[in-house]
């Protein structure tokens, strides 16, 4: 269970990575996107997002 307080701040988190995302022309999936607010929902930490996401593109 993660605080107010954290949930907000991933939220901001994911919120300016998805931006930035969009600047360089980017999309972020439909899977991505419910790996993310599993992380800012506190259901993952963030290193199972981004162990899911590797696997997904086969990113070793």
């Amino acid at each position: 269970m993660i605080t107010d307080a954290e949930r907000a701040r991933r939220r901001e988190e994911v919120d300016a990575a998805r931006h930035s995302a969009g600047l360089k022309g980017l999309r972020v999936t439909e899977a991505t996107a419910a790996d993310q607010d599993a992380y800012v929902d506190g259901e993952i930490d963030l290193d199972e997002a981004g162990r899911r996401v590797r696997a997904r593109y086969g990113i070793v």
